[in-house]
C-alpha cells in the first residue's frame, strides 16, 4: 500500500511539472498561440482537419466493412460446420446400406474357410490310408498276399487316389472362392 501511494504521488508530481512547462497545454490553446504569431498557418490547420475527417471517414468505412466481413466469416464457418455434419451423416447412412452385404460375405467366408479345412483334413486322412496301403502292397511277398487280395488293395488304392484328386479339386475351388470372397469384401469397403 505504501509503495502504491508513493508511485501515485510521484506521477502527480511529474504531471504538475509537465503542466508548468507547457507540455499539457490544450491543443486549441496551442493553435491560438501559433495563429496569433502566424495567421497563414490556418490553411495548414484546415488542411489537417480535412485530412483528419477523411481519415476518420475511411476508418469508419473500414470498421463497417471489417464488421461485415467478420459476420460473413462467422456465418461461413458455421455453414462449413453444418455442411460437414450433414456430409458425415450422409456418408454413415450410405455405409450402413452396404453393411448387410458385407456381413453376408463375411459369414460366407467363414463357412467357406470351414469347408476348406474339412477338405484338408479329408485329404490328410486319405494320404494316411494311401501310405498304409502302399506300404502293405510293398510287403505283399512278406505277408503272402494272394492275387485277389493284391487286386483288392490296388483297387482300394486307385479308389483313394481318385477320391483324393476329387477332394483336392474341391479344395482348390474353395480356395479360389475364399480369394474371391475376400476381394468382394475389400471392394465393398465403401
Amino acid at each position: 500500500m505504501f509503495l502504491r501511494t508513493r508511485i501515485i504521488t510521484g506521477l502527480a508530481a511529474c504531471l504538475l511539472c509537465l503542466a508548468f512547462q507547457g507540455c499539457l497545454e490544450d491543443r486549441a490553446e496551442l493553435e491560438k498561440r501559433i495563429l496569433a504569431h502566424d495567421p497563414s498557418f490556418q490553411k495548414t490547420l484546415d488542411s489537417r482537419d480535412s485530412l483528419r475527417e477523411q481519415l476518420d471517414s475511411q476508418k469508419a468505412i473500414f470498421l463497417r466493412r471489417e464488421s461485415e466481413a467478420n459476420s460473413l466469416i462467422k456465418a461461413l464457418k458455421q455453414k462449413k460446420i453444418d455442411a460437414k455434419k450433414e456430409y458425415s451423416a450422409q456418408v454413415e447412412k450410405i455405409r450402413r446400406q452396404i453393411q448387410p452385404e458385407k456381413r453376408q460375405l463375411r459369414r460366407s467366408l467363414i463357412d467357406i474357410k470351414r469347408q476348406y479345412k474339412c477338405k484338408e483334413q479329408e485329404i490328410g486322412h486319405i494320404d494316411k490310408d494311401i501310405n498304409e496301403i502302399t506300404a502293405l502292397i510293398k510287403k505283399k511277398d512278406a505277408l503272402a498276399l494272394t492275387q485277389d487280395e493284391i487286386r483288392t488293395w490296388n483297387e482300394r488304392l486307385s479308389s483313394l487316389i481318385k477320391k483324393k484328386n476329387e477332394i483336392s479339386a474341391e479344395k482348390d475351388k474353395l480356395g479360389k472362392e475364399i480369394e474371391i470372397t475376400k476381394l468382394k469384401i475389400k471392394v465393398l469397403g465403401v
